[in-house]
């Protein structure tokens, strides 16, 4: 059993991030010379797949389809420029992976209803969903981490990590039947009181009847269905996966600017002067 597909949500409006998303979708904010999603795709390559469905809005379909086409008029342009070099990766990626749009229903949002969306590519399966808000830096790719346990139990799987206790509040939290095997998502204080610490990443991978429970599952305000309570509904078992990787919130102007310090610090050709300039504004 391969996990070879992924579903990858990235119809939100990005409200938090206004007034840059009014023009410009958060999943395509840089991390330094590379938007957010290509080094999410990156991961998903890594981690095995090959087929990637992209559930898309109006304002960035465009956008994200053209930066995963070939573009001949550029290349050509390019052509005996060293800067060639800079598209090769992209242009690799783009021959190894096949890519999908669809639009999410505004009947059925949520995060439910965006993988509800990917239908029609998902039969009789397990596949990956990775969330386009959620960065991971990791030796081994956190899909990869999650698929590496699906493969070992033949179960779907959902990334969990450690929530600090100041923040348990903020969360729904993971209450486990044995072994690392989901009960239900502890949602009131006094669930969470006997739950573990754990709270889901946007990293996971589900068998295809998932889809097939979404509009069973608690329809809240605005036509939304959350994944939780999909999980919640499924006859089967599920496991976590304690995930490694330090995690950043792209949709989050904190998160964001913490990226691109990190990554920074990481390229031979900047991380000198970076670290300097860094440096120098703590003297200040």
């Amino acid at each position: 059993m391969k996990v070879t597909k992924c579903v990858i949500p990235i119809a939100g409006k990005g409200t938090r991030r206004l007034p840059i998303t009014k023009t410009i979708s958060k999943e395509m904010f840089p991390i330094l010379n590379e938007p957010t999603i290509l080094l999410q795709v990156k991961e998903c390559l890594k981690s095995g797949i090959d087929e990637i469905i992209f559930v898309v809005n109006k304002d960035n379909y465009d956008l994200i389809k053209s930066f995963f086409s070939e573009n001949k008029e550029l290349e050509e342009f390019l052509e005996g420029s060293s800067k060639k070099e800079l598209l090769s990766e992209l242009k690799e990626i783009i021959t190894k992976i096949k890519f999908h749009y669809v639009f999410q229903d505004e009947n059925i949002r949520g995060t439910a209803g965006a993988i509800y969306a990917a239908r029609e590519f998902i039969k009789d399966e397990y596949f990956g969903v990775l969330f386009g808000d959620d960065l991971y830096d990791s030796e081994v790719p956190v899909l990869k981490q999650v698929i590496d346990e699906v493969e070992k139990y033949n179960c779907s799987v959902i990334g969990v990590s450690e929530v600090e206790e100041e923040l348990k509040n903020y969360y729904y939290l993971v209450k486990y039947k044995e072994d690392n095997i989901l009960d239900y998502f502890a949602r009131t204080k006094e669930e969470k009181e006997n739950a573990s610490n754990h709270k889901m990443l946007g990293r996971m991978v589900l068998y295809s009847s998932f889809i097939d429970k979404v509009l069973e599952s608690k329809k809240y305000d605005d036509n939304e269905y959350f994944i939780p309570d999909v999980l919640e509904l499924l006859n089967e078992e599920i496991r976590t996966a304690k995930c490694n990787g330090i995690y950043y919130n792209i949709g989050n102007l904190l998160g964001f600017i913490k990226a691109n310090i990190a990554y920074g610090l990481k390229n031979d050709t900047i991380k000198e002067d970076l670290l300097d300039f860094i440096k120098n504004q703590i003297d200040k």
